[in-house]
């Protein structure tokens, strides 16, 4: 593929999936990288990379301008963040086991059940979320560094927990900080991240700014509600696609 092509390519899926977080409030890693993959203009390895490279420079932006940002909001979820982090690190022995067939089935799972999640838009309240954090925080972590999205259960989980409005957009923005920073690490001792994908990384994240501004410009012109339902069976055929082309290719 030409490589004009390529980057022109790279930049439509990002913008794109941008501004459907901008809208939906999801959706960056979950669309941006089955996309980039189908388009074949990376692999999965490259794909994965590139969204955490990006997300990690967006993080630590919006990191740096929370000024609100105290200790005391993110103490509360030392525990997550940790183990988050470790998960992130020690799934970094896996990658080598991970084959494109495993990826797909990953990949396609979660999208199926963040999919039913938001379009029956599933809610719950955990009353002792700690008592979860651990647990929650090693599948986050482990799935972020085998697929590039493993802040989704995460970020499901915190919303339907007793958080305050602060401490959660404090949390929020310090986790994907230290999770994303953690799979980048494991990319890096296990060898399968590439300097190029880090410039990728870095000039490509203007594009996804754009696209988030964007669409938070035009939430308030569309039905919120309907465009949620519409990502959601987005998703959905999506990551049942997936599956099912894995399963005809290995019946071929």
């Amino acid at each position: 593929m030409d490589i004009v092509l390529v980057y022109l390519s790279i930049t439509l899926v990002l913008l794109l999936s941008a501004i459907i977080k901008g809208v939906s409030g999801f959706g960056t890693s979950l669309i941006a990288i089955p996309a980039l993959i189908a388009l074949g203009v990376m692999g999965p390895a490259e794909a994965r990379a590139l969204i955490v490279s990006i997300n990690l420079v967006l993080n630590a932006i919006i990191l740096a301008s929370a000024r609100q940002l105290t200790y005391a909001h993110a103490k509360p979820y030392m525990l997550l963040i940790a183990s988050v982090f470790v998960a992130a690190l020690l799934a970094g022995f896996l990658l080598p086991r991970v084959t494109a067939t495993i990826f797909h089935v990953l990949m396609g799972g979660l999208l199926i059940l963040t999919a039913l999640n938001r379009f029956f838009d599933i809610r719950f309240t955990i009353v002792h979320p700690k008592r979860y954090y651990v647990p929650l925080g090693l599948v986050g972590g482990t799935l972020n560094t085998l697929i590039g999205a493993g802040s989704v259960p995460v970020l499901i989980f915190l919303a339907n927990s007793e958080t305050k409005k602060a401490e959660f957009r404090v949390t929020v923005s310090l986790f994907l900080l230290i999770l994303n920073a953690g799979s980048l690490i494991s990319f890096l001792l296990a060898g399968t991240y590439a300097s190029d994908i880090a410039l990728l990384g870095i000039a490509f994240a203007p594009v996804m700014i754009i696209g988030t501004f964007l669409g938070i410009r035009f939430q308030h012109r569309v039905n919120e509600r309907v465009f949620k339902k519409l990502v959601a069976v987005l998703l959905f055929f999506i990551g049942v696609n997936g599956i099912l082309n894995l399963f005809f290719n290995h019946m071929g």
